[in-house]
């Protein structure tokens, strides 16, 4: 009875270490490549609540998991030990372990893509209430204020910018504060004055209708005595009879023209006699007397 119990235990166990072993394998089968793949340590400064983001959250560069959060701490312990309590920045501090497009240089590349304007931001996965840190870059990082700190980082730096939320926060803020500043009396009191004014123009001053709307009423009697004018019968035989003078008006100019070029021609030939004339008095005074002059007699 003990031997075959014992055999029994002994399948027992060598299922067990058979399992074991199978279940190593898979691991390092599905998992080989980020077992020996390297990996690059960052870190992001934060100055407002990371409610809802742990260790173990994922990283993701425009949706795509390229690491996980491996560290949340407070810059206080970290970096800011020798510095009063009171003057310290109270930043919260997220490492982020990422694998790097290439292993070579992965700091210096890094730095490269922070300058080009990269980012690290809070997101949140739905009504879940998990948050998970984006990367990803911005249109005007020299616009974008970072956060200033006077310790050297442990790690490489990327900058970090408001989650959505906080930033439609500080709008209705900026929003609320504008509105806190206006001056509602006044404001009231402009529109008030505002109103009288419009209403001076358009019903006139003290009762007389030089307003809108007296100007309304002349420009409706106007109207009305321009609709008798043109109903009147008289009006458009008068019409009538006008342009029938304008066409014979216009007959007359037509026939008259012929004569007046005509008469321009005769009096251009007139001038030019006269001038032919002048220049032959002026040449031969004697000839308007006695006609052409005397031939010459040789001796």
């Amino acid at each position: 009875m003990s031997n075959r119990n014992s055999a029994q235990y002994y399948r027992l166990g060598l299922f067990v270490m058979i399992g074991a072993a199978a279940l190593v394998a898979i691991v390092l089968i599905f998992g080989a490549k980020n077992l020996f793949a390297k990996s690059l340590t960052v870190e992001t400064y934060i100055k407002e609540s990371v409610q809802g983001l742990d260790v173990g959250a994922p990283v993701r560069f425009r949706g795509v998991r390229i690491g996980q959060v491996s560290m949340i701490g407070l810059s206080g312990p970290i970096y800011e030990d020798d510095i009063p309590f009171a003057n310290r920045k109270q930043y919260v501090v997220v490492r982020m372990q990422i694998t790097p497009p290439s292993s070579a240089e992965a700091a210096e590349y890094m730095q490269k893509l922070v300058v080009d304007g990269l980012r690290a931001q809070i997101r949140g996965q739905g009504i879940t209430g998990v948050n998970y840190i984006e990367l990803d870059f911005v249109k005007d990082p020299d616009k974008l204020r970072e956060l200033p700190f006077a310790w050297k980082p442990d790690y490489p730096v990327v900058p970090s910018q408001p989650s959505p939320v906080n930033i439609l926060l500080d709008s209705v803020e900026d929003a609320l504060k504008n509105f806190n500043h206006l001056n509602l009396a006044q404001t009231q009191a402009e529109v008030n004055t505002l109103l009288v004014n419009l209403n001076g123009m358009v019903a006139g001053d003290k009762g007389k209708e030089n307003g809108l709307n007296g100007s309304v009423k002349e420009l409706n009697a106007l109207l009305g005595k321009v609709n008798k004018a043109t109903d009147n019968q008289e009006l458009a035989i008068m019409i009538e009879q006008l342009t029938a003078s304008i066409v014979v008006l216009r007959q007359t100019l037509t026939s008259m023209q012929g004569d007046l070029t005509i008469s321009a021609d005769n009096v251009r030939q007139i001038t030019n006699n006269v001038n032919d004339l002048s220049q032959k008095a002026n040449d031969y005074p004697s000839w308007l007397l006695f006609g052409q002059p005397p031939k010459r007699v040789s001796p």
